[in-house]
């Protein structure tokens, strides 16, 4: 929760001003940094701010973290089973294929672009399927 810079009162999230000396919070943007850094190299950004202190503690960049590594993992896992299938196809369908891999490789990278802002703004923003596994990893 954010506090006062005036009187050192605790003020509710999404408050304009502070209830007892009515001084306006100014929110700082550059808060979220961390958390949208999480998405940056994917799993590997993932994993270091998962762990590293002071950010291991701090449920926000846990959260876009955690959601960081399912993301890249499963993005990875989608380019190693198309690959394959374009390698044992014939010629014309490994083509198809690939250029089926080539559009859905640019609607993640939009997905991913998506999640560090809704990371940089504060949400918590959830990919359906993939935030629930995300939770059940037990980082």
């Amino acid at each position: 929760m954010p506090i006062c810079r005036s009187c050192g009162v605790q003020i509710t999230q999404g408050a304009t001003s502070c209830p007892v000396c009515n001084t306006a919070v100014v929110t700082n943007p550059s808060g979220h940094l961390i958390p949208a850094l999480t998405y940056l190299l994917g799993f590997v950004t993932g994993v270091i701010f998962l762990y590293l202190e002071p950010y291991d503690k701090d449920e926000l960049v846990r959260f876009h973290a955690k959601q960081s590594i399912a993301f890249s993992v499963a993005w990875l896992a989608l380019n190693i089973i198309i690959g394959v299938f374009i390698a044992v196809l014939p010629h014309a369908l490994g083509a198809l294929l690939g250029f089926l891999e080539g559009l859905a490789n640019l609607g993640l990278a939009i997905v991913w672009v998506f999640l560090m802002y809704q990371a940089y703004v504060g949400n918590k923003y959830r990919v359906p399927m993939l935030a629930d596994w995300a939770d059940s990893m037990g980082l």
